[in-house]
């Protein structure tokens, strides 16, 4: 099969790999791991990779994701981490066994819609513990939506609780605020007289509290929802300082094709503002130094400065929306028109070329 570039290469045993050894690490601590695809656009093989490694749930958090990983994987519990909107409720009813909510009305749509289609989906009440994205933010307002829930929403079942940390203002789990989660989760089980399925404590981010071997979780919480770690570890070990014996970093990279290959200045030409994005440049005189131009630009992968060349010798300059420029005076060898360079991606460079429709995705077996 040919593929156009850009072209994303996506290493399935890598990411399987990783889902088996971060399900092992919170096992040990009890904890269940719903694996988490929203980065990928939903894509199938990823999914069957993760649930094959032990995930209990595959998550996305676009509901029109869920009719194909449902078709693809029938026996695999499917969670939407994002609350539907009025448009999304049929399918999200229809198609997801959890669903992530917050909202008094929304539940309310959503159990008419699951009446509608004959289900009776699984909803996960999210409390804000500080991070202040999605999620009610007392004890009180969680108990009076898990009463809704309980006891006015036939269609719906409520399997637990959860909370979101360090997505919007950084917020860091910490033992404390997690046990607000887990008093709270206390407090649900007393208003609907028994216990929950699942407490779930947050995303990748936890992993911070069992790095090193010891779990500084408050035992309560049995439940995490994991999707960076295990298809980009190399960026949480970079952000946070987080890495576990076994992970690997190939999971996946991008090849990009040179358009142009010349010997340039290194220091611009005239007065420099900001660049294309409004950011400001500073260049350092390095004289002379041959550069290549890749057809590969922000529209494909948001900022290209947060790509890691995997070639020797290849350094990135910049990035604009339609192109990367690269220092390869160094490279050691011979580089022309139409050649290919490959970099290794973070999170947010994956989540946009997964998303858009100009790099094309291959995934591989080995």
């Amino acid at each position: 099969m040919e593929f156009r570039y850009p072209l994303m290469e996506v290493h399935l045993k890598a990411m399987e790999n990783n889902a088996r050894v971060l399900c092992g690490v919170c096992a040990r601590s009890g904890i269940s791991v719903a694996g988490i695809v929203k980065f990928s656009d939903g894509c199938v093989p990823i999914a069957r990779s993760y649930a094959a490694s032990g995930c209990a749930q595959i998550g996305v958090s676009r509901a029109v994701h869920l009719r194909e990983l449902r078709s693809a994987l029938p026996g695999t519990e499917l969670m939407l981490t994002r609350a539907p909107g009025p448009g999304d409720v049929q399918d999200a009813a229809q198609f997801a066994d959890w669903i992530l909510h917050s909202s008094a009305d929304g539940l309310r749509a959503l159990d008419r819609a699951a009446a509608s289609a004959g289900t009776r989906p699984g909803v996960l009440l999210m409390l804000d513990v500080g991070d202040l994205r999605e999620g009610v933010d007392s004890v009180e307002k969680l108990c009076r939506l898990a009463a809704l829930v309980e006891k006015e929403l036939p269609h719906l079942r409520l399997r637990g609780v959860g909370t979101a940390l360090a997505c919007l203002n950084g917020v860091l789990p910490t033992p404390e605020n997690l046990t607000v989660l887990a008093d709270a989760a206390g407090a649900v089980e007393q208003e609907i007289g028994r216990e929950l399925e699942a407490v779930s404590g947050g995303s990748s981010i936890d992993l911070l509290l069992l790095k090193d071997g010891v779990s500084r979780i408050p035992s309560r919480i049995n439940h995490l929802r994991l999707g960076g770690s295990i298809a980009s570890p190399r960026n949480i070990r970079l952000n946070r300082g987080v890495t576990f014996p076994g992970l690997r970093e190939d999971t996946v990279c991008i090849r990009a094709e040179i358009i142009e290959i010349e010997e340039k200045d290194s220091l611009p030409k005239g007065e420099t503002t900001f660049n294309w994005a409004g950011a400001g440049v500073s260049r350092e005189d390095r004289g002379r130094r041959l550069r290549a131009v890749l057809a590969l630009g922000s529209q494909d992968i948001g900022e290209g400065g947060s790509l890691t060349p995997l070639e020797r010798g290849v350094e990135v300059v910049g990035c604009s929306s339609d192109h990367t420029v690269v220092d390869v005076t160094d490279y050691d060898g011979t580089l022309a028109y139409g050649d290919t360079l490959r970099f290794a991606m973070s999170y947010s460079p994956m989540l946009h070329a997964f998303s858009g429709r100009h790099v094309s995705v291959r995934c591989m077996e080995d």
